[in-house]
């Protein structure tokens, strides 16, 4: 193996490390409320940080956008609509359930919608025996590891209960949400791919190869950001934290949405300089290894941050049946994507 792919396998690594950490300042226990803190890393992280490296990096960025036809920017928006449901989630769900349980469902449903969707698309008459086989039990593994995740936190909801005397703290609703966020959170993939066009526009006007694929990142992320947004705006109305942004003693906080942006979209790109770098093997190599990285991370800072603190032998044992179990699942569905 060359000193390419070793520095490209070390960066994806590296991607999915930082995208497992990116909602750890969510459970910090500030003057902001949820909903303060989720506006302002939308607003950084999926808004700012990406259009100011668009500009940067392309020339003549806005530009792009009038040379391509419509209806290829459109599906782009769609999919990048549909991509900020599941993003919303996401951070709904991480409050509810915690790190890893989220990112166990997230990363465990996405995988196997991601390995399906194509396959719908393109039709499944182009698919052999060997490979939707491969495929089911690729989506097999999923549902077992997906349920054993929701099993696990089922039995710490009980298992904390009975260590504070506390009632549990709905821990299925939060559930289905991660899996609904893996569900939508599928199209981001699908969003880039669609965004070809947008890529070959932005080379031709002189963009570093590497960079290009901001072109693209862009109107993803930014008609993904308005679900979001107005489900903060939502709740600041509803509870009256509006004012948390004004206390001066608040100011200090802008550096933890901030912080959020950098390693959720830091890792996104890491990811993508990466996959080019990987070449042909990236769907192979590269996208099995990023999820596997996020999901062992975000079972570490689970376990870090005390999630799992009140928890019995039984809780433990199958959260790590569940990762272990998503872990085989990813590479098998990956495999499967691979063969067809």
């Amino acid at each position: 193996m060359d000193r390419v792919m070793i520095g490209a396998l070390g960066l994806l690594v590296l991607a999915g490390a930082m995208n497992s950490a990116y909602t750890l300042p969510l459970k910090l226990k500030l003057k902001w409320q949820w909903e303060n803190m989720w506006l302002a890393f939308t607003i950084v992280g999926i808004c700012v940080l990406p259009a100011a490296l668009g500009m940067c990096t392309i020339p003549s960025f806005w530009t792009i956008y009038t040379q391509i036809k419509l209806r290829s920017v459109l599906i782009v928006v769609f999919a990048g609509a549909v991509w900020g449901v599941g993003m919303l989630l996401s951070g709904v769900a991480v409050d509810i359930i915690g790190v890893a349980a989220m990112f166990a469902a997230v990363m465990g449903t996405s995988a196997s919608v991601g390995a399906i969707l194509p396959l719908f698309l393109n039709g499944l008459a182009v698919v052999s025996w060997r490979v939707g086989l491969v495929l089911a039990l690729g989506i097999a593994l999923t549902v077992l590891g997906v349920a054993l995740c929701g099993l696990a936190g089922k039995q710490r909801e009980k298992d904390q209960a009975a260590q504070t005397g506390r009632s549990g703290s709905g821990f299925l609703r939060g559930f289905i949400f991660a899996v609904l966020a893996g569900i939508c959170g599928s199209m981001l993939n699908f969003g880039l791919a669609a965004g070809a066009p947008l890529i070959a526009a932005a080379r031709q006007n002189g963009s570093d190869a590497h960079m290009a694929t901001n072109a693209a990142w862009v109107p993803v992320l930014l008609a993904g950001a308005p679900p979001g947004i107005m489900y903060c705006l939502y709740l600041l109305r509803k509870k009256g934290t509006g004012g948390n942004f004004f206390y001066w003693q608040s100011i200090p906080y802008m550096i933890f949405p901030l912080i959020m942006g950098v390693l959720w979209f830091g890792s996104v790109v890491l990811y993508g300089w990466s996959a080019q770098r990987i070449g042909n093997l990236g769907a192979v190599l590269g996208w099995p290894l990023f999820m596997i990285t996020i999901v062992l991370g975000s079972s570490f800072w689970g376990v870090v941050t005390g999630e799992w603190k009140h928890v019995g032998a039984r809780g433990r044992m199958l959260m790590g049946s569940s990762v272990g179990v998503l872990i085989v699942a990813i590479i098998v569905l990956i495999n499967a994507k691979a063969g067809a």
